[in-house]
């Protein structure tokens, strides 16, 4: 069984390459929605309040200001302020008409 790496990252042990995808999430700036292009939502600034100014995000280990990583439990959406990983908003496949 392969063991895993641990490294530090933003103050946080994490498993190696974790600190790769947070810093590829944060070139990640829009979602595009229905053909609208919607700034992604900085942790810290949810409506609700997920402890930002005191913590990392308990699911993807960033810190207040980043940009959650894609799958995050934590992340919501811009546009209906839901979950945006499970709101409709953010569906990849188009309706046809």
């Amino acid at each position: 069984m392969m063991e895993k790496k641990y490294v530090e990252y933003n103050g946080q042990r994490m498993v190696e390459g974790w600190p790769e995808r947070i810093e590829a999430a944060q070139l990640e700036r829009t979602y595009e929605i229905k053909g609208v292009k919607h700034l992604r939502i900085a942790y810290g600034d949810e409506t609700d309040d997920w402890g930002a100014d005191t913590r990392p995000c308990h699911d993807c280990a960033i810190v207040k200001g980043q940009l959650h990583v894609p799958g995050c439990d934590v992340e919501r959406c811009p546009v209906c302020d839901g979950q945006a990983i499970s709101c409709d908003c953010l569906d990849d496949e188009e309706e046809e008409a």
